[in-house]
């Protein structure tokens, strides 16, 4: 099967864990067979405008990461600030890049194209599939149905046509998949992981793991992993550890990721003397993400909104117990989970309670560590999800055939 697949998610060298999991899908859809090119549209703005904090990380001269089998083409969009500017994102990225895919395709036809996230890649691969008569299917990655859909009626309306305009989708996590039932019609195909379990995995022995690292060997280490956005709870996680730290001293909180909370952070950091229990790691590589996994004791996540985060997973499949929120594809995928305990957003009493719970009970720890791993074997296997959607792909040939 030959896939076009459009994604501007997709890692580049500045920002290497920007759509990884997007890469992971495509390189496991690869490794079973499948033929795939990636087009990535690039946001392009004006220099003038990189001069200025919300544009400056748009660098669309970046070169893209290599993912083994994948073929990538960088493609500039023009892109204006603002949600309004979602409602014509996907025509901007269809416009831009269908001289290229038209090109590529009439060097060797592809049979189905695939867009991960819906604003701009979904309205990009519907149009692009009448161009190119092939069928298309879109992947919700959450936050495009959870948040992006419902920034004004007419966004709302826009992503509707585009959900019934495709021939397939599929969500990450069950909630999303019921949103996209219902608005379309159709039976989304539900998938979680995009992960190699046998890359991220439990170790035994963490102590020359964490010296490996520089992590201190008497602290107790909870992990969280992602960008510092605000609606990641990234605040409430920093007072949960303070409030933990009052009974459990050695713990110590590792925070993988940058964004645009990070001064946010370290000034709360440093009014509340935090400096030996918060330490603030910036972008990990992602090749080394599963270390700093496997090195922790606990993760937390306590997220307003997600789909189904890849951190979760990855922590999962180290034998890393979990303690994130009821949001999203969340309760779905691990809400049956003993290696997990789910709080609602926004309660940092519930969230203190559970990692002190976790934390201060070394047998439910080993318990929660076994039972995590073996959630993520059965769930989150990325060549298991890889084939489920090259099966779900060929039911839509055949069916469009």
């Amino acid at each position: 099967m030959r896939i076009l697949a459009i994604s501007h998610l997709f890692p580049h060298q500045k920002e290497p864990r920007y759509g990884i999991f997007a890469a992971r899908q495509l390189e496991e859809m690869h490794k079973q067979g499948a033929d795939i090119t990636v087009i990535v549209p690039r946001v392009w703005c004006p220099g003038v405008l990189r001069t200025f904090n919300r544009w400056k990380k748009y660098d669309h001269e970046s070169p893209l990461c290599t993912f083994e089998g994948l073929e990538t083409f960088k493609v500039p969009v023009f892109w204006l600030p603002g949600n309004f500017y979602n409602r014509w994102s996907g025509l901007a990225t269809f416009l831009a890049l269908k001289e290229k895919a038209l090109e590529l395709h009439k060097n060797k036809a592809f049979d189905m194209i695939y867009a991960t996230g819906f604003f701009p890649d979904g309205e990009a691969a519907s149009r692009l599939a009448r161009f190119l008569k092939v069928p298309a299917a879109c992947l919700s990655i959450g936050v495009d149905v959870n948040i992006t859909a419902h920034s004004s009626r007419r966004i709302y309306r826009h992503f509707v046509r585009t959900a019934k305009a495709l021939d397939g989708l599929l969500a990450c996590g069950q909630s999303v998949a019921d949103v996209l039932k219902n608005v379309s019609g159709k039976n989304p195909l539900c998938v979680y992981g995009v992960l190699d379990t046998e890359i991220f995995k439990p170790i035994h022995d963490k102590i020359p793991l964490k010296k490996q690292l520089g992590l201190p060997l008497d602290k107790t280490i909870v992990i969280y992993a992602g960008y510092l956005l605000k609606s990641k709870g990234v605040y409430e996680l920093v007072e949960a550890i303070e409030r933990v730290r009052k009974q459990i001293p050695r713990i110590m909180l590792i925070m993988c990721g940058a964004g645009p909370e990070e001064d946010g952070l370290m000034k709360i950091i440093r009014e509340k003397h935090l400096e030996q229990t918060v330490r603030l790691l910036g972008e990990i590589d992602p090749d080394h993400m599963c270390k700093w996994m496997q090195a922790s004791d606990l993760f937390v996540l306590a997220s307003y909104t997600e789909g189904m985060p890849n951190a979760v997973m990855e922590a999962m499949a180290c034998g890393v117990p979990v303690v994130t929120t009821t949001v999203g594809g969340l309760p779905s995928a691990i809400g049956d989970c003993t290696g997990a305990i789910l709080v609602p957003p926004r309660n940092v009493p519930l969230l203190v309670n559970a990692i002190y719970q976790i934390l201060s009970d070394d047998q439910l720890m080993r318990t929660m560590q076994i039972s995590a791993r073996k959630k993520a074997e059965i769930r989150f296997s990325g060549s298991r999800n890889a084939q489920l959607i090259l099966d779900y792909f060929s039911d839509i040939l055949e069916t469009k055939n």
